[in-house]
Parts: structure tokens; sequence; C-alpha cells
């Protein structure tokens, strides 16, 4: 009959154990796993750890996005968040000082650039149903290809 014993090393502990120390069901309860929290809590908190913010939260700029994301989730006013527009404007300047981290336009971003290009006045005239398109999923490249034009040097 072979039997199953502990034996301790530095740190470590190594259990050996045997065919029979395996056969029967453990006795060890773990609690339920917790429901992955959102970028909004249950109590209607921000959750400002939430991966969703890209580091947004914490980078140079962390406390005028936080700010500024916080005056619009509990802005009462109509339309929603029109009352921080100060608090937004801080954070775009603060964006400005720091064009390495947050400016997308340097080709490592995927579909921002087109909905950033959508929304620059200089655009030959896109409008806002092309702003719309982007949103409604019919893709950055619908919008960028009515908005741009390419030309082949040859």
């Amino acid at each position: 009959m072979a039997f199953s014993f502990c034996k301790s090393f530095g740190k470590d502990k190594v259990i050996f154990a045997t065919k029979e120390d395996h056969a029967v069901p453990s006795k060890i309860e773990l609690p339920p796993p917790e429901a992955p929290q959102g970028l909004i809590s249950k109590n209607g908190d921000i959750n400002w750890s939430c991966p969703c913010l890209g580091g947004m939260a914490t980078g140079p700029c962390g406390v005028d996005f936080r700010e500024a994301f916080s005056c619009f989730h509990y802005s009462e006013a109509e339309p929603k968040g029109s009352d921080c527009y100060e608090a937004f404007r801080q954070m775009q300047d603060c964006f400005q000082q720091y064009p390495t981290v947050y400016n997308k336009a340097n080709g490592a971003d995927d579909d921002d650039d087109a909905l950033g290009d959508v929304m620059n006045a200089d655009n030959n005239g896109a409008s806002v149903k092309d702003v719309d398109e982007l949103s409604s999923g019919a893709g950055a490249a619908a919008a960028v290809a009515n908005t741009t034009t390419v030309s082949k040097v040859e």
C-alpha cells in the first residue's frame, strides 16, 4: 500500500499524492466567481480601472480625463454633458501637450483615423451623415472613400 507525504524545500512544499488520494472527491469549496465589472458599477459609479478606458484615466492627462468624464457621466443638463465644455476643453489642451501619447493619427490606430478625418472641418465638406455611417458600423473605409480623393502618380 502506497501512502502520500509532504516534503518542504525552502519556501516550497511538495505533496506526493497516491491514486487513492485522487479517487476521493475534494472537500474544498471555492467561492462563486464574481461577475466582471464594466465601466459603470452597479451603484452607478465609474470604474476607473476598467480596461475599456485604455489607460486614459492614469496617463499624463488622467486627472483631466477623469474630471471631464465624471462631469459628463453625472451631468443632468440637456443635452447631456453640455455643461462640461470647459472640462473637455481642458482635457483636450492636455492631450495636445502630449502628442506622442494621445495622437492616434500616426497609423497605429485602426478606424479612429477615419472618424477624425470626417470630423475635421478641412475635409472636403464631410457631413454629419458621414459620421452617422461610421457609427452605424458601415465602416470607416466607406466614409473615407466618400470624403477623400486618391490620385495615382505614375
